[in-house]
């Protein structure tokens, strides 16, 4: 029997739509059990057993502890690296502390700032002792430059190219820039002192004699310096003294050699300077003479090999009757 016949038994629409498919039922994961808790979870089937009832648990609200309040003042403040000897005072404000608290007269001396009227800022600068220093003063460091006395000067430093006015000059420059030798070759500008300057009655000093300045390279300069200061380190401290890192240092600045400088900075000009096709041949030179080097030691090699060859055991017995061809005949 067809499906057309069925339907007009049935009373049934013959355009009627295919019949709705069938809902699966999707099962809920279930936890994977061990043991005794598995047992029991099988036995409840689909409906499992609550064994023990959830209980919403709610996070207790932490109580905060209450602290007092931070206490703050207006303190005043140098900065040392100015070297004004802290006539410019700031103020910013601090955390009161309990050492601030528990210094003497301390208490007395909030009680006399808050009932006393304001005072100007110079008054209140010479009430205050002690100043607190600035906190990026640290930062300020100094080179150690050394430092002679006139009577080191004439026994130790005297040199014939320079004069001791044109010394203290450059050691003024090394202390100011920190010994960075090319802002200090840019700042070198000395110029001598003029010579019989005094005025002649007319008030003519036409015949004041000035000195040509010496033009000094910054070589020149840096020599000056390694040179006073090894003799300076070494009148403090004698050469056997001194430990190993301070005697490398006195022989570095003794040792130094200002031509031997200057060549080596020609040197590291011309080398940044060369073009591409230099730098290229220049290449090509270093591998040609590796090439070389190498056909050299291999060589020395054969040569060293022909000689131990050539070489033969020394005996004490007589070898003249060798040395002909009589001494080579054998009997039969």
């Amino acid at each position: 029997m067809a499906s057309s016949d069925l339907r007009d038994v049935l009373n049934l629409d013959a355009h009627a739509g295919p019949r709705p498919a069938k809902k699966l039922k999707t099962a809920a994961s279930r936890p994977n059990l061990k043991g005794l808790a598995r047992e029991v979870q099988n036995l409840g089937g689909d409906n499992p057993i609550a064994i023990v009832p959830e209980v919403s648990v709610f996070k207790k609200r932490r109580i905060a502890v209450r602290k007092p309040a931070a206490r703050w003042e207006l303190r005043a403040f140098q900065n040392s690296s100015r070297g004004d000897d802290g006539a410019f005072v700031l103020r910013h404000w601090r955390r009161k502390t309990d050492d601030d608290a528990a210094r003497p007269g301390a208490a007395q001396q909030a009680q006399e700032d808050a009932a006393a009227p304001a005072e100007p800022k110079a008054q209140a600068r010479e009430r205050e002792q002690v100043l607190e220093d600035s906190a990026f003063a640290k930062y300020n460091v100094h080179v150690d430059v050394p430092q002679y006395s006139p009577d080191q000067y004439q026994s130790n430093l005297v040199s014939a190219d320079w004069t001791k006015d044109e010394t203290d000059y450059l050691m003024g420059l090394v202390r100011e820039f920190d010994l960075r030798w090319p802002v200090i070759w840019d700042r070198y500008d000395y110029a001598p002192e003029a010579i019989n300057g005094e005025a002649s009655a007319d008030g003519d000093e036409s015949k004041a004699i000035i000195p040509v300045p010496t033009p000094r390279t910054m070589e020149a300069l840096k020599a000056r310096y390694y040179e006073i200061a090894a003799k300076m380190m070494s009148a403090q401290t004698p050469v056997q003294y001194m430990t190993k890192e301070e005697f490398a240092l006195h022989e570095t600045m003794l040792n130094f050699n200002p031509q031997q400088e200057r060549v080596r900075k020609e040197f590291a000009v011309n080398g940044l300077s060369r073009t591409k096709e230099e730098a290229n041949e220049e290449e090509s030179l270093l591998v040609e003479i590796k090439r070389i080097l190498a056909r050299s030691s291999v060589f020395n090699e054969e040569r060293r090999e022909l000689y131990n060859r050539l070489d033969y055991p020394h005996t004490d017995q007589d070898i003249n009757a060798f040395k002909s061809s009589t001494g080579l005949q054998t009997d039969r």
